[in-house]
């Protein structure tokens, strides 16, 4: 009877730590960071940065948008 219960218990013990391993795999797997980053197929790697916004309102200037026309006299959103 207790090497019944000796080996039941390795089994569980094995089978516990083998699905362990396996899910602790698995997860590691999913992790982002444990993948080398491939290079973007575009070439752009990088987010906006202020030349970006500085040409923007210079778009927005150059095609007539004038911010102080977006409010009325008495504070309200004008209407188009």
């Amino acid at each position: 009877m207790t090497g019944k219960l000796l080996v039941a218990i390795a089994i569980v013990t094995l089978s516990a730590s083998a699905a362990s391993a396996a899910h602790h795999r698995h997860h590691h797997a999913l992790n982002p960071a444990a993948t080398p980053a491939s290079p973007s197929p575009m070439g752009w790697t990088g987010g906006p940065t202020s030349s970006d916004h500085a040409m923007y309102l210079q778009n927005l200037h150059d095609s007539g948008y004038n911010p102080k026309n977006d409010r009325d006299a008495a504070g309200n959103m004008a209407a188009q």
